[in-house]
């Protein structure tokens, strides 16, 4: 009887060891060499790129490079995760302008002002102030007229989605920039865009300008990723 329970107990001693020495598991690139405070670690052969869930906490940690403060985590079309910028963390500045004059001759044509933002894949909130000058105002007995305004794309590709437009059939219709003293049109404007291609370039377009004047506060266009 005896010898059955020192052998009983012999085997549950192995069996404990088991457990304990199993408590910790390792896999991947250096399988002997887990830290001390993980209960697992799933490690790539890339230095510094690994899972792993704290012994004590059981937090979670997913380090594959692209980890940051304030980030999510996110999945792409296939399942493939990475951490991105929470919605409205990233904030994009473009380049200022100098103001532009329109003379008599350019008048009903179109003005793209060379204050470009530069944005990669993803959907964004534009946000811009147009003020267009006259230099005859109400005084000289011409009202001012409004304007129209677009955000167009000269690099890349991008959709922007608007209201139907009768002149062309298509959801592209431009922002009515209206009169707000004798002599000025001025609106803030605020766009939604899709960014389907990476390094896709804005500009801001001024157009069907009725009367000669002037593009004033040229300022940056502001993107706000969503």
């Amino acid at each position: 009887m005896k010898t059955l329970i020192k052998h009983t107990l012999t085997v549950v001693a192995l069996f404990a060891g088991a457990f304990t020495a199993q408590a910790q598991v390792k896999i991947g690139s250096n399988p002997t060499v887990i830290e001390a405070q993980s209960n697992l670690e799933v490690e790539a052969s890339t230095p510094n790129r690994k899972v792993k869930v704290d012994k004590t906490s059981g937090q979670l940690t997913v380090q594959d490079g692209t980890e940051g403060e304030g980030k999510i985590l996110t999945s792409d079309a296939v399942g493939g995760a990475s951490w991105q910028p929470a919605a409205g963390s990233t904030v994009i500045v473009g380049d200022n302008n100098s103001p532009i004059s329109i003379s008599n001759s350019t008048i009903n044509g179109e003005v793209i002002t060379d204050n470009p933002i530069t944005l990669n894949k993803g959907t964004y909130q534009l946000y811009y102030y147009v003020q267009y000058d006259y230099l005859q105002g109400m005084s000289s007995g011409i009202f001012p007229k409004y304007i129209y305004f677009d955000f167009v794309v000269t690099a890349g590709t991008a959709s922007l989605p608007s209201y139907r437009w009768a002149a062309t059939g298509q959801n592209d219709g431009p922002f009515v920039i209206p009169v707000v003293s004798d002599y000025q049109v001025a609106a803030k404007i605020v766009q939604l865009v899709v960014v389907t291609a990476d390094n896709t370039v804005f500009k801001a377009k001024y157009w069907a300008l009725p009367r000669a004047g002037r593009v004033e506060n040229v300022g940056p266009i502001i993107a706000v990723k969503m």
